[in-house]
């Protein structure tokens, strides 16, 4: 059953096109991510399907109760309850709520709406773990649609079947989740890379062509003076329309490179590296030894016996629910507690969230160039890829938005001279884009790493330890050698899986004949050799 049917959707600020949609369609049941980089119109287009806010031009209809979570505002319903008490919150709301417990409470009363069509933007933001993983549960058995955008890969591959692209102002749909998406993504790259050395293998050809018979319309000769008039004539006739043969090839061949599909060669990012001899390298084991410490919030114990030691070059992730006190540890750890042993060649750059170590006059280059021990090229190497790129670089901290200064402020902490890096929540306000280089900076970095999320992603692609708060007395420990093997035997399963299409395509492959059915099975084929690499860790 279709809900919500849009058409020629148009929004505009000042000569920019932010949103340039021909047709969008909502059908019951549909479970549907939205994607792209901040500031593509992710926030606009979804308060524009909710009726919050007029388009410059274009039709939508709805079919439907449409109930809409938004990032920023808050909401003074009144929750039954039953709802207050599955979200952990009062039933009327009260000044000085958390940012989790703001969020919360939109979610509860939207789901207590009875609408056929939720719109959800950035849902997952301020909750903890286990809010999240409640959240995915009530929206896996929401009996409507759903619209969501969320920096949360692991919460759009559990929700989603489906994946809405917005980059340049256009919309591109994707069947399947966001991992499903990333792949097609990545088929569509590949292509992109194969048409234009194809673009420019023919080029070159064309042009050497051309070259070529250029030289020869130069080499013919003029008439030997030995040569009678008559017989001079007729040579000189010869040679002009050879020449002018010769000279009409290396036009058609000009006519020919001008008409060629141009294609623009696909960016290519360079590798991050980190200067060892630069790098303030920290000799010992051991970076910091807990000993069974305490947290404390006033007079209020938070946890007792902390215990574990945090190992050199190690990335440990602190997890637990909000306020169980893991933003207190990295203080007492910043602060360096007499409670803490922590070696005394650590030197320690701390991450937060107010953005306290920028200076508002300075550049964001100047920024970061003020303590850091890297050259100036590899500065931008890494700001290019936290998506400041050129004169970007030359902007002032004071003229930046709140995503920008995040980056900014993460980019002067791990190109700091430091050898221990403390993070508390470095993925708020990061779109996708920018986490994924941003753990592909870290995973560079060749120092010490402790940081605070509830990013399970983030978790996953970067933490080599864990101290999860959620135990009574928590412990460093090493990812679980356990939730290895099944995972090694989850992927030898779907690897015999993967392979076994893999048989089937090819020799569909040999026996079709229409090139339209070619090219899909070509798809399919490269798609699996994708998944394949990637079981297999290439």
């Amino acid at each position: 059953m279709l809900l919500l049917k849009a058409n020629h959707l148009k929004v505009s600020y000042g000569d920019r096109e932010i949103l340039s949609v021909e047709s969008l369609s909502i059908y019951d049941q549909d479970r549907i991510g939205l994607v792209g980089k901040n500031g593509e119109g992710k926030t606009t287009l979804l308060s524009i399907l909710a009726d919050t806010k007029v388009p410059d031009s274009g039709d939508i209809k709805r079919y439907g109760n449409v109930a809409y979570i938004p990032q920023l505002s808050e909401t003074s319903q009144s929750l039954h309850p039953a709802m207050a008490s599955m979200w952990r919150l009062p039933a009327d709301s009260h000044e000085g709520m958390s940012g989790g417990e703001q969020t919360r409470r939109k979610i509860a009363a939207a789901l207590s709406s009875e609408a056929n069509l939720l719109l959800a933007d950035e849902p997952t933001s301020h909750l903890d773990i286990s809010g999240i993983e409640q959240l995915e549960k009530e929206l896996q058995s929401f009996s409507g649609a759903i619209l969501l955008t969320s920096h949360d890969t692991a919460f759009l591959n559990t929700i989603c079947t489906m994946i809405w692209e917005i980059e340049q102002g256009k919309v591109t749909v994707y069947e399947g989740n966001y991992d499903a998406y990333k792949e097609q993504k990545e088929i569509e790259i590949q292509r992109s890379h194969k048409d234009y050395e194809e673009y420019i293998r023919e080029k070159n050809r064309l042009q050497q062509a051309a070259v070529d018979l250029q030289a020869k319309s130069h080499s013919l000769k003029k008439a030997p003076s030995r040569m009678g008039n008559s017989e001079a004539r007729l040579h000189k006739r010869s040679v002009g329309k050879k020449k002018a043969k010769l000279n009409s090839s290396v036009e058609a061949m000009k006519t020919r490179i001008d008409k060629l599909d141009k294609k623009e060669k696909p960016r290519e990012e360079a590798a991050i590296s980190f200067d060892i001899l630069e790098f303030p390298a920290l000799h010992s084991k051991r970076v910091i030894q807990f000993n069974k410490c305490s947290l404390e919030a006033g007079s209020h114990v938070l946890k007792e016996c902390i215990d574990g030691d945090v190992l050199n070059t190690c990335r440990l992730a602190i997890t637990g629910a909000n306020g169980s006190g893991k933003s207190t540890l990295l203080n007492k750890i910043a602060t360096i507690h007499p409670d803490l042993l922590i070696a005394k060649p650590a030197k320690i750059g701390f991450f937060t969230q107010n953005q306290e170590n920028l200076i508002e006059t300075k550049t964001i280059l100047d920024n970061i160039l003020i303590d850091s021990p890297y050259n100036q090229g590899f500065i931008r190497t890494v700001l290019s890829r936290l998506a400041f790129k050129g004169d970007d670089v030359y902007k002032r901290v004071c003229d930046l938005s709140g995503g920008e200064r995040v980056r900014v402020s993460l980019a002067k902490v791990f190109l700091g001279n430091y050898n221990v890096l403390l993070l508390d929540e470095p993925t708020n306000y990061l779109d996708i884009d920018t986490k994924e280089a941003l753990v592909e900076v870290l995973k560079a970095y060749p120092g010490t790493i402790i940081f605070v999320t509830h990013d399970r992603a983030f978790i996953d692609s970067l933490a080599t330890h864990v101290l999860s708060f959620e135990e009574e007395q928590p412990k460093v420990e090493s990812r679980s050698e356990k939730e290895k093997t099944v995972g090694t035997q989850d992927n030898e399963e779907e690897l015999l899986v993967i392979e076994m299409q893999i048989v089937a395509v090819l020799s569909r492959l040999s026996a079709v004949i229409r090139e339209d059915e070619k090219h899909v099975l070509d798809d399919k084929f490269q798609q699996l050799l994708i998944k394949k690499k990637k079981l297999l860790g290439k």
